[in-house]
């Protein structure tokens, strides 16, 4: 049908040149506007009102997301006829059987008091609430539908209100579900596993939303709620086996899976198969290519990598000079991201940022940051001598001063060179005594000046501008020190052959970038176009990201030519086949386990599958507190923050743990909850006790006075402290003639802990143990009746070994909290105990997680083997604390954790080996028995010590401790026992006002 306007309005429209054409088909309203087509589908049609007046009348259409049309000049009995055929033209197009099936369907199952309704299942309502009102607001009248299904349909329809057939509509259905399936099924649950499933196991089973997340908590049954899901899917007559997809991350979760399903469901047990990512992926790619491919040896030889990369290198840089110049620049010049203390506003931030950087300059030394090893590097690449940190040639040790260290000295020019931490506007960082540092400044500047020699500055904010070289370029050339440029290809040997140990750990950074770069599916552009200036060192991640690109290239051409894949190929190719629409499967539930270790490449296989068909549900299962795996690529967010990757779902708490007991669970949950970033969960414990079940000690206590070196008694002490450990529980065993199992977790490899070295467990001495050692990462997972955590320290237990920001870059975004991966790793190995946790630790190297554990209090934590913790804090930076060095001649002294973050040193007492701090009133005292020494004024470097105390015909009398006859250095100053006793009087009194 065509509308025409009336007769005046006609002419009103030729005499202003307006064209308006409306014409109504079976399925959509057209309009012409001016020459301007466009079409309105009878569906999206709202409303059609007619407004009369006195010589024509106008139509208006409403319809969904456009503003209201109105046309205007039109007869009215010509609208009402275009309206009459736009409802039957409406009817006709709603009137499909199948639509009003599933409308009915819907209505039937929102009866349904058993049967959990996902989105896609309520769908239906809110469409036919949604025609109803229009049907209404069009003025059609139910009897005008077809048939008796669409008319009844439609009268039950008018009695639902918007907020019926809302998502609250849905969740309110759901809630009254539930307990009625908890009920229903209750013989079910109560046989389906060893133990009845707990209450909140068995809501988690019946819950059957489009996406379901159930929050587990160490030990609160994660594996049960998985087949108590699967089972209770079958049992119900929810899905078929087939139907039902279990995944898991590795192969050994997987098997035990499996294992569990034969175990308690064996009727089915043929028909569901866990399998991991991974598998499933070549499972895709080998049902589309008709056969499966072979893994590459790279993927289980890292060796065989390493050389790949190594010898593709090689081939690249001798074909490419260009190639070889960019890599020889990257390895001497930005092979650690250049920042300085002025990027950090923490000193412990400053830290962990060196702590992950390798400051070993290309002649093998270590230096304390990323500009002095620029300047070192550049100054060898361009034959120029120099030492590090050479004494200043003339002596200026006092009291309150160490000898003069000067960072740089060539002794070509006899040029002095110091790198200064300071900004454009001379400011120091933030955590850093900026009154102090400048005073420092000052007082060698006058130094050089007094003694005649030449002091040139570089400063970090020439390091964060990029202009670091180019400043000691002009520096040299103003004291006519020549540059001597190393040949390229005697360079690039050099740093093959010569840092052998250095041009390992480039490769390794390559090949580990390399697994990451593909498993997130990342592309070179992507990375550079996202590059945040702020966060990264720009020139050296493109310069890396240019060493990459053709080493990647040949990597895949390798793969293409002997047609392999690796493990990121079976997820990506797996992935492009799912979302080709090439995958055909009878999946309708996904279920997955240990989901706080999910990455990137895996939820876009999950995101594929799932919408690859209609009304699949997932239900993950997970611990956000155990999320330990950030490095291998696993994204906490998509766990923590579930709901907004997808959509809609429903949250699941576990809340009872069968493993370990309250004082336990009281003291690992309030400390990972520290961080706010964790979900927050409320869980009860099957075992209560009374009495703390972790006991700290302090392997000092075992420390016996000896001829050995401070390492040989820290490594005595720790064996014999772990001993102790074991024999008490050895004793426990015996008592209840029942074998213990005990695990001893450490943060590393047991190769790699120092403590353990030469270490053997004789089980003979220990009959009713059955003992293992594990890593903490390792120990996930496990459980066992007792653990001893070992080796909990500063810069071990947390870790301050840190990522370089080039693996950041392909790896999740990193969490603000400090240390929050290696907080949930503690929480992991703490609760692997049943029954009881020993943690050894070494005081002069507490970990702040003791500190804080501690803390909690005597009606948690057992500490009566453990007096202190991190015992002395560094002086200086008030962060760190101070850690005993024994030097190759039995001596010690005192260095700051943090260093080279602080480069604060301390003596050692001669009556307890504690630390000596210096006061600027000339004395020193012991922080640890607090013995007083008065220092000397006239050579500000020795001790004023009794003299003649023994000579009863001598008067007594103190001198400097420097006193050797006839030496060169020797130092002369002597007082009277009054002056000594007055300049000790006033130490005592400056010490009572510290303290």
């Amino acid at each position: 049908m065509i509308l025409e306007v009336s007769g005046l309005t006609k002419w009103w429209h030729r005499l202003r040149g307006i064209d308006v054409r409306i014409a109504l088909d079976n399925t959509s309203i057209g309009i012409v506007n001016n020459g301007i087509s466009s079409q309105i589908s009878i569906n999206d049609v709202e409303q059609i009102s007619i407004h009369k007046g006195l010589l024509s009348s106008d139509l208006v259409i409403m319809a969904s997301e456009t503003k209201p049309l109105i046309f205007k000049g039109y007869r009215s009995n010509q609208l009402n006829e275009f309206k009459n055929n736009f409802i039957q033209a409406l009817l006709a197009f709603v009137a499909s059987s199948e639509k009003w099936k599933a409308f009915e369907k819907s209505l039937e199952n929102r009866k349904n008091k058993d049967v959990y309704l996902s989105s896609y299942e309520w769908q239906p309502l809110a469409q036919l609430h949604q025609l109803v009102t229009r049907f209404l607001d069009l003025g059609i009248n139910p009897e005008l539908l077809k048939t008796d299904t669409q008319r009844a349909v439609f009268k039950q329809a008018q009695t639902l209100s918007k907020n019926d057939v809302s998502e609250l509509g849905r969740e309110l259905h759901n809630q009254n579900v539930v307990p009625v399936l908890v009920d229903k099924y209750k013989g079910f649950f109560d046989t389906v596993e060893k133990l009845p499933l707990t209450e909140k196991q068995r809501i988690a089973c019946v819950t059957n939303d489009d996406h379901n997340l159930v929050i587990a908590g160490a030990g609160t049954g994660k594996t049960s709620t998985l087949v108590g899901k699967a089972g209770f899917l079958i049992e119900a007559g929810i899905a078929k086996p087939k139907n039902i997809l279990m995944l898991a991350f590795g192969n050994k979760a997987a098997a035990e899976m499996n294992e569990r399903i034969q175990e308690r469901i064996p009727d089915v047990a043929s028909d569901i198969r866990a399998s991991t990512f991974h598998a499933l992926g070549n499972d895709i790619v080998a049902n589309t290519f008709g056969y499966k491919k072979s893994v590459t040896a790279f993927a289980e030889q890292p060796h065989l990598f390493s050389k790949f990369i190594d010898s593709t290198i090689e081939k690249i840089a001798e074909e490419n000079s260009d190639y070889k110049a960019l890599l020889v620049h990257y390895f001497s010049s930005l092979g650690t991201p250049a920042k300085s203390e002025l990027d950090f506003q923490s000193i412990d931030d400053y830290h962990e940022f060196l702590s992950s950087c390798r400051l070993i300059t290309l002649k093998g030394e270590w230096v304390k940051s990323v500009g002095e090893l620029r300047i070192a590097n550049f100054l060898t690449l361009n034959g120029i001598s120099y030492e590090y940190e050479a004494h200043y040639k003339f002596d200026t040790r006092s009291i309150s001063r160490r000898q003069y260290q000067p960072d740089f000295y060539l002794p070509e020019a006899e040029l002095y060179i110091e790198y200064l931490g300071l900004n454009e506007n001379n400011e120091t960082a933030p955590f850093v005594d900026q009154d102090r540092y400048l005073e420092d400044l000052a007082w060698k500047r006058e130094l050089h000046k007094s003694k005649g020699t030449k002091m040139a500055e570089l400063y970090s904010y020439q390091l964060m501008q990029g202009s670091l070289s180019k400043c000691l370029a002009e520096v040299l050339e103003e004291n006519e020190i020549a540059l001597k440029p190393m040949p390229l290809n005697d360079i690039f040997e050099q740093l093959r052959k010569e840092n052998e140990t250095q041009w390992s750990g480039f490769i390794e950074l390559l090949q580990r970038f390399l697994g990451l770069f593909k498993e997130g599916n990342f592309s070179i552009e992507y990375l550079k176009q996202s590059l945040n200036p702020a966060l990264y060192d720009i020139e050296r991640t493109n310069a890396f990201l240019n060493i990459f690109q053709p080493i990647f290239e040949g990597y895949q051409k390798q793969l293409k030519d002997t047609d392999c894949v690796d493990f990121s190929d079976m997820i990506a190719l797996a992935v492009d086949i799912v979302e080709e629409g090439n995958f055909h499967h009878s999946y309708t539930h996904i279920l997955v386990d240990e989901f706080q270790d999910i990455s990137g490449g895996r939820v876009k296989l999950l995101k594929a599958i799932l919408a690859s068909s209609t009304n699949i549900r997932l239900f993950a299962v997970g611990d956000d507190w155990q999320s330990i795996y950030r490095f291998n690529g696993a994204d906490i967010a998509l766990f923590t923050e579930f709901n907004q990757a997808f959509s809609p779902s429903t949250a699941i708490p576990l809340d009872k743990t069968f493993r370990f007991n309250n004082k336990i669970h009281n003291v690992s949950s309030q400390f990972v909850m520290a961080n706010p970033g964790q979900i927050k969960k409320d869980i009860v414990t099957h075992s209560q006790v009374d009495v703390p079940a972790l006991r700290l000690v302090d392997i000092k206590q075992a420390v016996e006075n000896s001829s050995l070196s401070i390492r040989e008694q820290k490594l005595c002490a720790y064996q014999q402290s772990l001993i102790r450990s074991l024999n008490t529980f050895n004793k426990s065993g015996q008592q209840k003639d029942k074998k213990h199992t005990v695990l001893i977790i450490g943060r590393y490899k047991q190769e790699n802990m120092q403590m353990l070295k030469g270490f053997k467990i004789n089980k003979g001495q220990f009959p009713y143990l059955d003992i293992n050692y594990v890593t903490a990462h390792a120990s996930k997972g496990l459980e066992a009746d007792f653990v001893v955590v070992l080796g909990v320290e500063s810069g071990s237990f947390p870790s301050s070994k840190e990522n370089d920001e080039l693996i950041d870059l392909v790896l999740p975004h990193k969490e603000s909290y400090l240390y929050a991966e290696e907080r949930r790793l503690f929480y992991v190995a703490l609760t692997r105990a049943k029954h009881f946790i020993y943690i050894l630790f070494d005081s002069d190297q507490g970990s702040p997680f003791l500190v804080e554990i501690n803390k909690y209090g005597n009606k948690l934590i057992d500490n009566k083997l453990a007096s202190s913790f991190a015992k002395w804090h560094c002086p200086s930076c008030d962060s760190g604390t101070l850690k005993a060095i024994q030097t190759k001649h039995n001596r010690v002294f005192y260095k700051c954790s943090l260093a080279p973050a602080c480069d604060a040193t301390l003596k050692a007492c001669k009556h307890c080996n504690s630390p000596m701090h210096v006061d600027t009133k000339g004395f020193r005292y012991c922080i640890g028995c607090g013995e007083i020494e008065i220092g000397c004024v006239r050579c500000g470097i020795g001790t004023m010590v009794a003299r003649l105390e023994n000579d009863p015909n001598r008067e007594t009398f103190y001198g400097c401790n420097r006193f050797r006859r006839g030496a060169t250095d020797s130092c002369g100053e002597n007082i009277k026992v009054e002056a000594f006793e007055r300049r000790y009087k006033e130490a005592k009194v400056q010490l009572s006002k510290m303290h």
